[in-house]
Formats: C-alpha cells, structure tokens, sequence
C-alpha cells in the first residue's frame, strides 16, 4: 500500500457503506423475533442468490445508532438512482471469483497459473473502469465517496501499478506464442513456427464450399473452460513451457508474486454493494406494481407513524400472483401502547409483522413499506408469538409463555419495540385479564413502546393504550376488509358471521346431519 493511501485512510476513517467501524462478521444468527416476523422468509426471498458472500449477517445485525442509519440511507438512496457503475464492477468481480474458483481446482500448474491471469486481468478491467466511472461523475453518498478516495489512491498505488504492469507483460508474451503442431500417425510433435502456412485452415477453406449455407467457423485455439484437461492437453502445455521457457517463467512468477492481488477494501467494497442492491432489486416489482416505499425519518420523540405500510413478505407473495396487499397506518403520540382487538383473520397478526418488519428495516437504512414514516430507532426488537408445545418440555402452555414474557420484560428499555401476539391466549379469561393488566402495567412503567394483539377489549381501555380494531365489512361482517383503524373495542368477533358463511351453525349443521337439505 502506498503511503499517500495509508494517510488518506487515517483522514477519512474506514471506508464502509454500513456507517460503522467495526467489521460485520460473516456469520451471524438469527435474532428470536426473526422468525415471528417472517424476517427468515424475507432474508431468504432477496439474498438467496447472493449465497457465500455473508450477506445474512449484514441483514440480521442491527447498528442501533441513528449516525448508521442516515449514513445508510444516503447510500441507499443514490444505489437507487446511480448503480450501473458498480453494478459493472460486480460483474467483474464475478468473473474474477469464477477465473480464480477454476484456479483452485485445476490440477495442471500451468492451468492454475493461466486461470489465476485471467482473474488478475478481469480484477484489472474492473476496478480501472470503476475508477474511470467515479472520475467523470464522482459519488456524493459519504460512504461512496470514502470508497471513491481509496479506489483513486488505489489506483495510483505503486502496488497496483506493479500488478498491472506485470499481468500486462505476461498477457502479452503468451499472446504472441506462435508454434506448430503436427499430427502424424497418432504421434504429436510441438516447434516453433516458421512462418508456414495454416494447414488446418487450409482444409477447411478448401472444403467450404461443400457445407453450403452453413458452413462452419474455423474454430479459435484456446483452454477448454473448466478445470480438468485431458493428458494431450497437458502434454501441450508442458511442452509449450520447455519450447518457450521465458513467457512460461513469468507466467509461474506472476503467480507466485501476486497470489493475494485483491484489495480488502474493494472486496469489501463488493460484498457490501452486493447487499444493498439485492434488497432494491427485490423491491423493483413492488414498486412497478404501485407499492409504496419511504425512508423513515429517526425521532427520538412523538409522534411515530407510518402511512400506507404492509407485510412485505405477504406483498412479495400477492405481487406473484399479480393482487397488492391492504396499506395500514401505524401511529404513536403520547400513549407508547397500542393495543389491537378485532375478528380473528381480520389481520391483526399481519398488522404486528408488518410493524416490526419496518422497525428492523428502518433500523438497517433501508427504504421500508409506506408513503411517509417518522420513527423510534429501537435499541432491541422483542417479541412474543404462539409456539408449538415441546413434548420434552414439562411446563404447561401456561408458564411457558409466562417465562418468556418474564425475560421480555426483563430486557425491555424505554427505547425497545415490543411485538406480543396473543401472548395471553393459554390462559383461561378470567386469568388472561388479570395477568394482562399487569403486563401491560409493566410495559407502562418501562415505557417501550408496544403493539399488544389480543382477544381482550377491556386491555384496549387502560390508561396509556391507543385501541386499534381490525374492521369488517358492514353489509358482510363475515367479510374481512383487512383495515385496521384506530376506534374503541367494540367486543365484537363476527364469529357466528363467519360460520354461517361456511355452513357451520348450529341450524346448519343440524340439517346436515339429520339428512335435510
């Protein structure tokens, strides 16, 4: 590294577009309320074909400070506008990977040697078109422009000058190998040519005229994609080797010299573009659809909402199948608690995701469902969801759920988000309200704040709640409109509704069973 690249770097600090000095592992698990808000099954739809490059962990650590988020966001917002550039440099960087992927697995150690040149050369292209790029229409996204300084430093760099000129050098040498090969009588011999004729396209140009129409191209020499050669390829390579000793020597030189030629900030660089891209490449059909995104504005006080938000997750399902889903608001001014009652499917639990869905990418940088959005930077998202009874485990449905909203609300901070989904529904009614009162007391006290879905009226009208209903329609209550308002409970549960529309009432079923029609 250069020196004038070493104090260019301790100027402007650690390039990065995640706005953060610390290195994001490549491996990090999930987080336990992952799998309550079908953040897994997001995670899985826009990075499942960025597979190796430890994408998850960037999507599954939160930096939880809002100098992060702003400095995400800015770099989303011109990804969205200006990409080709880096999207070319990822095509480079592909082939690189791919040129020294076949590197490794050749056998040969000349083909080792030329699949490791042909990575050095696409790295080369790549990261000098990047440059070109950058100098006529330079970044303004602060963790671009970081990037941008150290590529031009890079590029300047005695160390990249050496590693262009030599890769050059050799290309060039092997470039102008001229030999013959004769075939005679299932015997191979190699010389130096001569300035003899093409022997070989002399046949085909003399029988040309026999194809017709399609006659075919005189094919060009070259390696056979793929990392294994047959025993005449390998003869032809040593043998090439020992006629022209010189190329060959600067080609094994070459190799053993610039082994590790990519530069960590670019890979870096790379991986970290990779990411942002996949999740704007994901909402592209959204958005062609008519889909809404915002970048949330950090508050650090009421009010936070979002206007015209969804389950993204269910968005990218409904898009599939050519249908958008129902937009809802979320809101929080003085009351932290919003409690949501309403008819079972009536979208109260795809009303909860999609708050935490937004909570967890607003606090990535990344662009989120709705029109408009002001939000609480979360410190830790906590969340309660029905499980499944573990057989081995020999505590009632009862004190498990009541053990797990212990250690929520032993973790919970003025400053946490929590997502409780029915989260009394073990209990009998009579203990359900007793033990939600004291919950949602506690929540009070610590001052998170909290979306509560719940059977419960009578929660929805303690002090420090918002209520929330999930709405029917009026001339059919058994028909879900899928809206979630903000009203008083009503304790309404449009069951019987919802049975007759099925045929499952009791006069119903009676008629059923006793034969009539």
């Amino acid at each position: 590294m250069a020196v004038a690249k070493e104090e260019l770097l301790r100027w402007m600090g650690r390039p990065s577009l995640l706005g953060s000095e610390e290195e994001v592992p490549p491996e990090v698990p999930p987080p336990p309320y992952f799998q309550d808000l079908l953040l897994d099954e997001l995670e899985g739809l826009f990075l499942a074909s960025q597979d190796g490059f430890g994408l998850l962990s960037f999507f599954r650590n939160l930096p939880n400070h809002k100098t992060a988020v702003l400095h995400r966001q800015a770099v989303c917002r011109e990804l969205e506008g200006k990409a080709s550039s880096l999207r070319g440099f990822l095509r480079s960087m592909e082939e690189v990977r791919g040129r020294l992927g076949l590197s490794q697995k050749a056998r040969h150690p000349w083909q080792k040697a030329l699949y490791h040149l042909q990575a050095a050369r696409a790295y080369l292209a790549g990261v000098g078109a990047l440059g070109r790029d950058w100098s006529l229409l330079p970044p303004h996204s602060p963790g671009l422009r970081a990037y941008a300084a150290h590529l031009e430093a890079y590029l300047q760099s005695p160390g990249f000058s050496n590693l262009r000129r030599e890769a050059e050098t050799v290309w060039q040498d092997l470039q102008g190998l001229r030999y013959v090969l004769h075939v005679h009588e299932g015997r191979l011999t190699l010389r130096a040519y001569q300035g003899e004729g093409d022997y070989g396209r002399r046949i085909m140009d003399t029988f040309r005229p026999f194809f017709g129409p399609s006659s075919p191209t005189f094919p060009e020499p070259g390696m056979e994609e793929g990392p294994i050669l047959n025993h005449i390829e390998e003869w032809l390579l040593d043998h090439l080797a020992l006629l022209f000793p010189g190329p060959f020597a600067r080609l094994q030189s070459f190799f053993a010299t610039h082994q590790g030629f990519l530069d960590p900030v670019l890979a870096r660089l790379e991986r970290e573009v990779r990411f942002f891209l996949a999740y704007l490449d994901f909402l592209s059909p959204l958005r062609a659809a008519g889909l809404p995104f915002t970048y949330p504005e950090p508050a650090d006080t009421p009010p936070f909402f979002v206007e015209g938000a969804f389950d993204l997750v269910l968005a990218a399902k409904l898009v599939a199948e050519g249908k958008v889903p129902i937009p809802n608001d979320f809101r929080v001014e003085r009351e932290h608690i919003l409690v949501i009652t309403g008819p079972n499917q009536g979208g109260k639990t795809t009303f909860a995701r999609m708050v935490g869905q937004v909570h967890h990418l607003f606090s990535l940088g990344l662009p989120v469902p709705g029109r408009r959005a002001r939000l609480l930077l979360p410190d830790q998202i906590l969340s309660h969801f029905e499980v499944r009874e573990n057989p081995e485990d020999l505590r009632s449905k009862l004190e498990s759920d009541l053990l797990r909203l212990r250690d929520i609300l032993e973790q919970a901070t003025a400053r946490s988000l929590l997502i409780l989904n029915e989260p009394l529904a073990s209990a009998t009614l009579v203990d359900a309200r007793m033990i939600g009162r004291f919950l949602l007391e506690k929540i009070r006290d610590k001052g998170s704040l909290a979306l509560v879905v719940t059977f419960l009226d009578e929660l929805a009208r303690l002090p420090g709640t918002r209520s929330l209903v999930a709405e029917v329609d009026p001339s059919d209550p058994s028909r879900r409109t899928f809206h979630i308002r903000e009203k008083p409970a009503e304790g309404k549960a449009y069951a019987l509704a919802l049975a007759a529309r099925h045929g499952l009432t009791d006069e119903a079923l009676k008629r059923r069973l006793g034969g009539g029609a």
